[in-house]
């Protein structure tokens, strides 16, 4: 076994382990709740799982870097890097609505290279290694939607806030101008969606490393496109694409 795929084989696992950790504590409700310095809620679930991910990662590989949510940083030396987030839509944790995620994905010299998410409460996991297709409940998936007209796509979005935070509002108007059917299924779950066909693109214009790494292999591989807009991306099938970028870069 290469090096490569023994990464991908404990990607895997990791995934599986963290997530069962997270979804044992979303049943029970046994979990805290604080607020960071930006507002945004976080659990000890969260810290707790980060830790976990990042033991698991790199006692198996120890020269590797390790980049999480809650902990920062580690620099590694052997040109891979493991990017976490353990609970994406900690919100929705948080409030007992099982639209999170468990997001785990692995760069090589700064590219993304494979990714393994999975929604625990809901029992679905998707996974991707560039080069290799989209695995979605343990066979591979067909991947993104076809729709390539704009006045019949659904696309997915997430909380005004952001746009808020981001001086962005012109771009929400423009979104809701140009999108058949504008809907609010955020965070992992969007991306979920589109990488299986079932909505045709996500905006959001605020992201973060962990928030969007995993997914960029699963993207990619499902046949989508993924471009960056604001502070954070548009992600859509690819004969939507062009056509969306250009429409929301005339957003003032």
């Amino acid at each position: 076994m290469d090096v490569a795929t023994k990464r991908i084989h404990v990607l895997h696992a990791t995934g599986r382990d963290v997530s069962a950790f997270v979804l044992s504590h979303f049943l029970t409700q046994n979990f805290t709740i604080s607020s960071k310095l930006d507002g945004s809620v976080v659990t000890n679930v969260d810290t707790e799982a980060e830790l976990m991910a990042r033991q698991l990662l790199l006692e198996a590989f120890p020269e590797d870097g390790f980049l999480g949510e809650e902990h920062g940083e580690i620099h590694g030396k052997s040109g891979y890097r493991w990017v976490v987030d353990p609970i994406d839509g900690t919100a929705s944790f948080a409030r007992g609505v099982p639209l999170f995620g468990t997001l785990i994905g692995l760069e090589y010299e700064g590219i993304p290279i494979a990714g393994f998410v999975c929604l625990p409460a809901l029992g679905e996991t998707i996974s991707a290694v560039v080069g290799e297709g989209v695995i979605h409940q343990g066979t591979k998936c067909a991947g993104v939607s076809s729709v390539a007209a704009l006045e019949d796509a659904m696309i997915c979005t997430t909380t005004y806030d952001y746009y808020k935070q981001t001086n962005t509002e012109p771009l929400y108007q423009k979104l809701l101008e140009v999108s058949g059917s504008l809907r609010g299924w955020s965070d992992c779950y969007a991306y979920m969606l589109l990488c299986t066909g079932r909505i045709d693109a996500v905006v959001e214009p605020l992201l973060f490393q962990w928030d969007i790494v995993p997914w960029l292999p699963i993207i990619e591989e499902a046949g989508g496109n993924y471009s960056p807009i604001a502070s954070g991306g548009i992600a859509s099938n690819h004969t939507l694409h062009n056509a969306l970028c250009h429409a929301l870069s005339c957003a003032p």
